[in-house]
């Protein structure tokens, strides 16, 4: 009798979302982002030795996990047009601490906000640090008071790989990793002889 290793199917959706940790604030919405990259990158250096046909490589160590994506912020039926929601994101590049930055002076190295991110990653929420977030507000989805409607934000994020959260991914991701090894194999020899589809 075959394994059966199908999930149930989805019946709802659970938005993205981002915890602005410093604001105390959730950005989420009903779209979700587009493609998402995810990078990381693998430092290797080259030593070269003369006389020698190649050069001996030596690792480096590794880069830091980045993340980047574009979200579409849309708002048309009212006066403020999006402005509201893109002030979220605004904060995002500023050194804020929620209301009470308005009454309190900043100091000059207070840290840039952190914040929890979830989706399309295969992560758990994990913390990062926000590296970009630019507008593009778009031509003819401005109202008549000058407001804008529909803007893209683009977002970079730098994983935080000494918060504890982080560990307990990594634990996870090596088990989960063992898992997806048997789920492969499953899945390469259930094809040989099978004509359903393995996705």
């Amino acid at each position: 009798m075959p394994i059966n290793l199908q999930g149930p199917k989805s019946s709802f959706n659970v938005p993205w979302f981002m915890i602005d940790f410093r604001n105390f604030q959730i950005l989420t919405s009903t779209i979700i982002p587009g493609d998402i990259t995810d990078s990381k990158d693998v430092i290797l250096t080259e030593q070269p030795i003369p006389g020698l046909g190649f050069s001996p490589v030596a690792s480096g160590g590794g880069g830091n996990r980045k993340i980047s994506f574009t979200i579409p912020v849309i708002k048309r039926n009212n006066t403020v047009g999006n402005s509201l929601q893109i002030q979220q994101f605004f904060n995002l590049r500023e050194r804020a601490f929620g209301i009470k930055s308005i009454f309190l002076r900043q100091t000059q190295f207070a840290p840039n906000p952190k914040v929890l991110f979830s989706w399309g990653i295969g992560s758990v929420p994990l913390p990062y640090f926000v590296k970009k977030v630019d507008f593009v507000h778009k031509q003819g989805w401005v109202n008549a008071l000058g407001n804008p409607q529909f803007s893209e934000v683009q977002v970079e994020l730098w994983l935080d790989q000494n918060d504890p959260l982080f560990r307990a991914e990594e634990l996870a991701r090596k088990i989960s990793a063992f898992a997806g090894e048997f789920i492969s194999a499953f899945d390469t020899v259930s094809r040989q002889t099978s004509q359903e589809s393995p996705y």
